[in-house]
């Protein structure tokens, strides 16, 4: 079983790959502003720091319109980097303050600051370079060398393509300037330690989806929205799984928790017929505005049918959440929420699975990316699942191939290659996570 908050850790400092061998083409030096010189901050240790460079991204006017797309919605750009006016519907941002930024916590030795992203040299990024924005977007350094909070969701933008990349980055650059001075985020040296080893520089070309099919474009969509950081629990005694909800989540003094996206009766089990216009609406104001379906209501139809044929995909998850009713304790996820009480943890009974079946799924799997070796055994005719210190954990076979594992984020799929031999265990959970089966070797006799 995988530690959920290792797992997200892992997930923060994913290093998916790097626009600086895109091919992008560089806009002429006359038409170049001349920037004031930022200096580099020398590096933390253990901090991981990509140089650099002088990429210019060309403006074009449909790279402005992508990126007013993609940071008006998906990216949800303006409810960080913004004062909101909570007196309205879905608290959209202040209308003369948008983008301008937003002080999220003063408090003490803490300081959590979301930058002025308009034009403005003195207190905004119009005197960053292009290649400062984008590596403070998907590698989680600023401007000056720093490492950012992960308030800033940079391991979800870190799964942007090259081309959504650039187009996020013109669009800022097309930014009327708002004067609006903010003290800079201030963290202590035990939080700075914290966070230091999450950046990865990306070094290699992002692409976006796998093809253009709605459930790729919706994969991709959940990825970089990060739809699966609110919508999971990640650190408690028990998790409910991904996107099952229970994840508690602030902002400005507004307490909530993320509510069931599985296609189960206490989550989505309705069509995207439905789907699309609870999201535009709010649930017809009903949603609480910490959900950001003020951003997502600029979503086309395509992009949010897209979304909820992947959510369909994912393992269902009996958990009832709601923000509307009086807390009470949920057996689920052993927190005290709305409708927390109709909630019953049930174990699995599985099915049977031949024996020979379950010792060709015996072995050691990992994934680099994420730094998890699982190593699976058969003991009494069950197979055990166990990640590096952690106690085995029960797999219960819910098919042949398919096997779901108490306390995990999803379930674990078995597959096999095209001569009939397991070659790798896909972990069903924010998204599919292969780990290949490797050799191990031969116990010493």
């Amino acid at each position: 079983m995988r530690l959920a908050l290792c797992v997200w850790t892992a997930l923060l400092s994913c290093c998916v790959i790097l626009f600086a061998a895109c091919g992008e083409r560089a806009v002429p030096a006359a038409s170049n502003p001349v920037l004031p010189t930022i200096v580099q901050q020398p590096p933390l240790p253990g901090l991981r720091v990509r140089p650099l460079t002088d990429r210019t991204f060309e403006r074009t006017e449909a790279r402005r319109e992508r990126g007013r797309y993609l940071a008006d919605g998906i990216l949800q750009c303006a409810l960080c980097h913004s004062d909101r006016d909570w007196g309205q519907p879905g608290a959209p941002p202040v209308q003369s303050r948008t983008m301008a930024g937003h002080v999220w916590k003063d408090e003490g030795a803490t300081r959590l600051v979301a930058p002025n992203l308009t034009s403005d040299v003195e207190t905004g990024v119009g005197g960053w370079s292009d290649d400062m924005l984008a590596r403070a977007i998907r590698e989680g350094i600023s401007h000056d060398g720093r490492p950012l909070h992960p308030q800033m969701w940079y391991p979800s933008f870190s799964m942007l393509s090259d081309e959504d990349l650039a187009s996020v980055v013109v669009y800022l650059r097309s930014l009327p300037a708002i004067r609006n001075p903010l003290p800079r985020t201030q963290l202590s040296e035990e939080q700075v330690q914290r966070i230091v080893g999450r950046p990865m520089p990306i070094t290699a070309p992002v692409s976006g989806p796998a093809d253009d099919s709605p459930l790729e474009r919706g994969r991709y969509l959940a990825a970089v929205g990060d739809c699966g950081g609110c919508h999971t629990l990640w650190e408690a005694k028990q998790l409910p799984g991904a996107f099952a909800g229970g994840n508690a989540i602030s902002r400005d003094g507004r307490d909530i928790y993320s509510t069931n996206l599985t296609p189960h009766a206490t989550g989505i089990d309705y069509d995207a017929t439905a789907f699309v216009p609870l999201i535009r609406t709010g649930k017809q104001g009903l949603t609480h505005p910490v959900m950001p379906w003020v951003a997502f209501r600029h979503l086309s139809d395509e992009d949010l049918e897209a979304l909820h044929a992947f959510l369909q995909t994912r393992h269902p998850v009996a958990h009832a959440i709601s923000n509307l009713a009086p807390p009470t304790m949920c057996a689920v996820c052993g927190q005290a929420h709305g409708l927390g009480n109709i909630n019953q943890r049930v174990k699995q009974k599985g099915v049977a699975v031949p024996e020979a079946t379950l010792r060709d799924y015996v072995g050691t799997y990992r994934v680099e990316r994420y730094d998890w070796t699982l190593r699976v055994t058969l003991e009494h005719g069950r197979l055990h699942a166990q990640s590096a210190d952690e106690p085995p954990a029960e797999l219960v076979p819910l098919d042949d191939t398919l096997f779901a594992m108490d306390g995990g984020l999803g379930p674990l799929r078995f597959r096999r290659d095209a001569n009939g031999r397991v070659d790798a265990v896909v972990s069903e959970d924010v998204d599919d996570v292969v780990l290949a089966r490797i050799a191990t070797a031969a116990p010493t006799p």
